[in-house]
């Protein structure tokens, strides 16, 4: 598992009854586990986890007292950034994707209409808020990716303008 602490990556995997960290290979032994933490012994010193907050890649755990969030997920935003077209530069400056992760209530536009900037091209539902994504430029509707009904990741593809 890759992951950040602190702004630092790190590696974590599991060999046989050893876990490895960075390349390091460290005795573990989990003394009990719950939803709400755990107990362990790493190179046969007691540790207590506690798991304070999951959101979005990160989690806040609390290792013998001190808060340290993992990103679980360091190269989700990359990933997101490079499937949704992103690696191309024109299409990045062409594409409107979205900014929050939610479900399409309604697409106001269809290819080949005009829009200036700050026009609805379609509004979102997210943690029962609805929320209108708005065209970032001017022009003309090359493709719309947004389909009423469907759900949509923070990053996802909304619509390209040129």
């Amino acid at each position: 598992m890759d992951y950040t602490i602190d702004g630092e990556d790190h590696t974590a995997t599991v060999r046989g009854k050893d876990l490895v960290i960075d390349g390091t290979a460290r005795q573990m032994e989990i003394i009990s586990r719950s939803p709400t933490g755990m107990e362990f012994l790493l190179d046969n010193q007691y540790h207590r986890a506690t798991y304070l907050r999951e959101a979005a890649g990160k989690l806040v755990v609390e290792v013998d007292g001190v808060a340290v969030t993992l990103m679980t997920n360091r190269k989700l935003d990359e990933i997101v950034y490079k499937n949704s077209g992103g690696a191309s530069e024109a299409l990045a400056e062409s594409s409107l994707l979205s900014q929050i992760p939610g479900k399409v209530v309604s697409v106001a536009v269809s290819q080949g209409d005009s829009v200036a900037t700050g026009d609805t091209i379609c509004v979102l539902e997210s943690m029962k808020m609805q929320v209108s994504v708005k065209a970032h430029m001017d022009g003309k509707i090359k493709s719309v990716r947004a389909k009423v009904g469907s759900n949509v990741a923070k990053g996802d593809m909304i619509a390209e303008i040129e």
